[in-house]
């Protein structure tokens, strides 16, 4: 499963899921993605089969419903919520990295390529 880490999240986050072996990139890491609505931003992660990770639910999940209202797809969507991933905690990538690896290993083969899945991360225990 191919991730697309939502403009919230620091560059690193994306860096150490890819030390671990992960596909998964910032949007911080790509000018051609930031500052996008989000529409577009999920137009342009599915268009690159990749799975949304972001924070803002709101947004988000409306759009999601939106999308599937109309008989649009998307490639996912994976909600890490601020209050269980706080970003000023002091080891906030390498929680989410963690729980994002967790993920990736305990579901990753079963999720990917399944449509416009809306998936609610876990802290990891590890």
């Amino acid at each position: 499963m191919k991730l697309l880490l939502d403009e919230m999240y620091a560059p690193g986050v994306a860096g150490l899921l890819r030390g671990w072996g992960h596909d998964a990139v910032a949007v911080k890491e790509r000018t051609d993605l930031m500052g996008l609505p989000d529409q577009q931003l999920v137009r342009a992660a599915t268009a690159e089969g990749r799975v949304i990770v972001t924070e803002d639910v709101r947004d988000f999940a409306g759009l999601h419903l939106r999308f599937s209202a109309r008989g649009q797809t998307h490639s996912g969507l994976i909600f890490a919520l601020s209050r269980r991933f706080p970003r000023t905690a002091p080891n906030h990538g390498r929680v989410l990295a963690d729980a994002l690896a967790a993920l990736l290993s305990e579901h990753g083969a079963m999720l990917d390529g399944v449509e416009s899945f809306v998936w609610w991360l876990q802290r990891a225990d590890r």
